[in-house]
């Protein structure tokens, strides 16, 4: 059961983290504009704000274990979001957003590691719908009798997950000739995060029928 939890934690996890947003355009900006430096510190300000979000989940998680009935109505509420998570990058894919365009003038005096970590800490902790998200997967997933140290294990897996991908990512549009690659496999990628989130969704939301 523990192999199928964390299976199923981390494909959720991954197709969302690969799924353009916010960030996304932030590290493709940020690369292009001011250097794989800078990106690779947005990746890790990226990671350090999400890091955050994993460690309220936890938290949140674990207080509402001890009220059934609460669990129960944020569950529902998680599987909702979720499945509203879903249709938007479903939606999302019939129309991928350009890449390119005119930046503001205070993005554009960004540079070096320090300014990247700190554009995409706020980037990343501002965005509300990460915290959400999380709690989300965690309340969906993760089952009760799951003990806390690998619920952490889990915590440390996805903030790993984040930072790698997204200096993956910061090292391939670095090069240019994958931007080509990256828009064209946009959609894809939007439409598996979506059905995976909306099946998961249902699922929940039968087994509480």
């Amino acid at each position: 059961m523990l192999t199928s939890e964390f299976f199923l934690l981390a494909s959720a996890h991954f197709l969302a983290l690969a799924s353009p947003g916010p960030d996304f355009l932030l590290l493709v900006r940020n690369s292009l504009r001011h250097g794989r430096r800078n990106g690779i510190g947005a990746s890790l300000g990226i990671a350090l704000a999400n890091g955050l979000y994993i460690a309220l989940a936890l938290a949140g998680f674990s207080l509402l274990q001890q009220s059934p009935a609460l669990l129960t109505a944020m569950k529902w509420a998680a599987s909702i979001y979720l499945a509203w998570l879903g249709w938007l990058f479903m939606q999302s894919s019939l129309k991928p957003q350009a890449l390119a365009g005119a930046e503001p003038a205070a993005l554009r005096s960004y540079s070096g590691f320090v300014a990247g970590m700190g554009a995409g800490f706020l980037s990343a902790v501002l965005n509300p719908k990460n915290g959400i998200f999380y709690f989300g997967l965690f309340t969906l997933i993760v089952g009760a009798q799951t003990g806390f140290g690998l619920k952490l294990l889990y915590g440390v897996w996805m903030f790993a997950a984040v930072f790698v991908w997204d200096a993956m990512l910061v090292c391939a549009v670095s090069q240019r000739r994958a931007m080509a690659w990256l828009v064209r496999s946009l959609p894809m990628v939007e439409r598996g995060a979506g059905l995976l989130l909306m099946v998961a969704a249902a699922a929940l939301a039968l087994s509480r029928a």
